[in-house]
C-alpha cells in the first residue's frame, strides 16, 4: 500500500486533515492517523484535491496531431492536475460520427495519453444512422453544434436533424452536449461586419452577441423537453444562459451546463489587449456578465467548469493579427484550468475546496457516467489525486507549459496555489510542474445509463 500522510483531504463532505491508503491503484483506506506503506507521500501542510475530470477537450488526435495530440495533451492535462479528459469528436481526421472513426481515435490515445480519457461522440447532418453503434461502443454522449463549426467535416445540425438525433438519443439514453450559438444570427452579422470591412477584434464578438447564444438556448432547450433527452449544455459565457437553463432544470428538465475558465477569468477587453491568443466561441464577454457569471458559479447554478482545451499552431493564431476573422478560435488551457480556478475561485472569491472539487471533478465524472470511479476521494474510488500547495504564488511562463505550441493568455500571469504531485490511479505522473512516468492512460467507457448517476450534486 501507499499512502499520504495528514494532508487537508477534500472529501465529498468537507476537508479533513487524514491519511489515505492506496492499494492496486484505487483509494483503500482513509484514516484519522498514519498509515503504513511501501511509500509515503508526506502531504503535511498541502491540501489534496481529487484529480480534475475535464468534461470539454481537444487533442485532435488523429489527423491534426500537429495541432496537439494524445502526448502532448495529456501531458499538459497531468501538469495542470487534470487526471481524466473527455476528449470531443470534432477536430481529429475523422471526426468521431461512426464506430470506425471511434476506433481510429483509440488507436491514436492508446500508448501516448498519460491521463485517463473518455470519448464523445458526435452528432452531424448525416450520421444519425450510427448513433445506436456509437453508444453501443461506448462513447459517454454526443455532441453537436448548433451554428457553424470550426472544421467543415463536423456539420453543424439545424432544427429537423437536431430534435430527431435528441429523439433518438432519449431512446438509446444518451445525453447531448450542444454548442448553443444561433448560425443565423452569427453568419449574418459576420456578413454584415465583413461587407463593412471590419476586420478588428472587437468584430468578433459583435459577430456573435449575447443574443445569439441565448437564443440557441432557449431552442435546444424547448426540443430536447419535447424529445425528453438529457441535455448538457457547454462553455455557457453569460449569466442570463445559466438562468436559463436553471429555470427549465426547476420545471423538471434534465439539463446540465458548463463554463469555462476563460470566461471567469478573461473579459472582451483582454481579448482585445492580448489578441488572437484568446479568441474563442462564444466569445468574451464583458465585465457586468463576467461577475455576474461567477455569482451564478458561486450560488451553484452552474455544473461544472472545463477548459475547452483547443490548441492550434502558433501561425493560425498570428496569422489573425491584423484580421481577426483568419486566427483559429480555441484557447490553450486544460493546464491552468485548476490554477485559474484555485487563484480566482479559492483565493479571490472565498470559493469552499469542497465546491471547487465538485465543479472541476465530481460533478463532470457524473455527467460523464464515470461515478463513483472518477471524481472524489473515497474508498473505492481510482486514486486520482493532486496535491496542492495552496498558498505558493508564482507565474505562468512557457517553460512550463507541455502542449505542443506554448502559447496561452495566461502568460505571465501570477497565480496562487501550486500543483506540486498528480497521482492517476496511484502512480505520480507529474511533480514540480514536470512529467513523469511513462504514459499508460486507460480508455473509460461510461458506465450503462440505467446504472448512471448523472444528476449534479
Amino acid at each position: 500500500m501507499c499512502s499520504s500522510d495528514l494532508g487537508r483531504l477534500v472529501l465529498p463532505g468537507g476537508v479533513v486533515a487524514a491519511s489515505l491508503g492506496i492499494a492496486d491503484g484505487r483509494i483503500a483506506a482513509l484514516a484519522e492517523g498514519p498509515l503504513d506503506g511501501h511509500e509515503v507521500i508526506d502531504a503535511t501542510g498541502r491540501v489534496v484535491l481529487p484529480g480534475v475530470v475535464d468534461l470539454h477537450v481537444h487533442f485532435n488526435d488523429p489527423g491534426r496531431a500537429h495541432w496537439e495530440g494524445w502526448g502532448p495533451g495529456s501531458r499538459a492535462a497531468a501538469a495542470g492536475g487534470v487526471t481524466t479528459v473527455v476528449e470531443m469528436p470534432l477536430n481529429s481526421l475523422p471526426p468521431v460520427t461512426t464506430v470506425d472513426a471511434l476506433e481510429a481515435k483509440l488507436a491514436a490515445a492508446a500508448g501516448q495519453s498519460l491521463v485517463d480519457y473518455a470519448l464523445w461522440g458526435g452528432l452531424i447532418t448525416d450520421n444519425r444512422d450510427h448513433l445506436a453503434a456509437l453508444a453501443r461502443a461506448g462513447v459517454i454522449g454526443f455532441k453537436a453544434f448548433m451554428s457553424h463549426s470550426s472544421t467543415e467535416e463536423f456539420t453543424h445540425v439545424e432544427d429537423g436533424v437536431l430534435f430527431d438525433g435528441l429523439q433518438r438519443l432519449a431512446a438509446l439514453g444518451q445525453v447531448l452536449a450542444v454548442h448553443a450559438e444561433s448560425n443565423a444570427i452569427t453568419q449574418e452579422r459576420t456578413r454584415r461586419l465583413q461587407a463593412a470591412g471590419r476586420r478588428d477584434r472587437r468584430a468578433w464578438g459583435e459577430a456573435r452577441p449575447p443574443v445569439a447564444e441565448l437564443e440557441a438556448i432557449h431552442r435546444v432547450l424547448f426540443l430536447a423537453q419535447q424529445a425528453r433527452c438529457r441535455l448538457h449544455v457547454v462553455h455557457t459565457s453569460l449569466p442570463e444562459g445559466v438562468a436559463l437553463i436553471g429555470g427549465a432544470r426547476a420545471a423538471g428538465q434534465a439539463v446540465t451546463v458548463e463554463t469555462c475558465a476563460h470566461y471567469l477569468a478573461l473579459t472582451e477587453d483582454d481579448f482585445v489587449a492580448l489578441g488572437p491568443v484568446a479568441k474563442c466561441a462564444p466569445p468574451l464577454r464583458d465585465a457586468a456578465r463576467q461577475e455576474g457569471l461567477w455569482q451564478a458559479v458561486l450560488a451553484g447554478q452552474v455544473d461544472c467548469v472545463t477548459s475547452d482545451h483547443s490548441p492550434c499552431p502558433l501561425e493560425d493564431k498570428a496569422r489573425g493579427a491584423d484580421d481577426v476573422w483568419q486566427a483559429w478560435g480555441g484557447i490553450t488551457g486544460i493546464q491552468t484550468l485548476l490554477p485559474v480556478m484555485l487563484t480566482e475561485g479559492v483565493h479571490r472569491r472565498r470559493m469552499p475546496l469542497a465546491q471547487l472539487a465538485a465543479l472541476l471533478a465530481a460533478n463532470a465524472a457524473r455527467i460523464a457516467g464515470l461515478w463513483p470511479r472518477k471524481g472524489a476521494i473515497q474508498v473505492g474510488a481510482d486514486a486520482d489525486l493532486v496535491i496542492v500547495d495552496l498558498d505558493r504564488r508564482w507565474r505562468v511562463e512557457a517553460a512550463w507549459l507541455q502542449s505542443r505550441h506554448r502559447q496561452s493568455p495566461f502568460l505571465g500571469r501570477e497565480m496562487q496555489g501550486w500543483v506540486e504531485r498528480v497521482l492517476v490511479r496511484g502512480r505520480t505522473v507529474a511533480q514540480e510542474g514536470h512529467v513523469v512516468g511513462a504514459p499508460a492512460g486507460q480508455w473509460l467507457r461510461a458506465s450503462p445509463p440505467q446504472d448512471r448517476e448523472d444528476q449534479p450534486v
